[in-house]
């Protein structure tokens, strides 16, 4: 948990609500993640690229915070992409659970 609050704390710049080995929850500014160990038993696919669920957040500077990311060792899957309305990256967190930044108002061939 200590690592995973680090990552979404100092990386990913989301505010901390609370803090414990069981439960971690984040402010967004327009709602709240919530991060819970692993439950025992659970099956995949948990975290895993590419199937199930991502979480989406937003950002105003994507390279800057690719940059971040890089320097911190995150594993990134691919490179920017255009979607309808932005740009996306895709990259994990430290437990390897997917997460999709956007930067709205841009595109791939933009940034050059």
């Amino acid at each position: 948990m200590t690592k995973a609050v680090a990552f979404y704390r100092d990386l990913l710049e989301l505010k901390v609500e609370f803090e414990s080995p069981y439960w971690s929850q984040f402010d967004t500014g327009n709602g709240k993640i919530g991060l819970h160990p692993k439950l025992q038993d659970s099956t995949p696919p948990l975290g895993v690229f590419g199937k199930g669920w991502y979480l989406g957040l937003a950002t105003g500077d994507i390279r800057a915070l690719r940059r971040k990311l890089e320097q911190e060792g995150v594993k990134i899957h691919g490179d920017y992409h255009d979607i309808p309305g932005g740009v996306v990256l895709d990259f994990e967190d430290p437990d390897g659970n997917p997460i999709e930044v956007i930067q709205e108002g841009l595109t791939t061939a933009a940034m050059g």
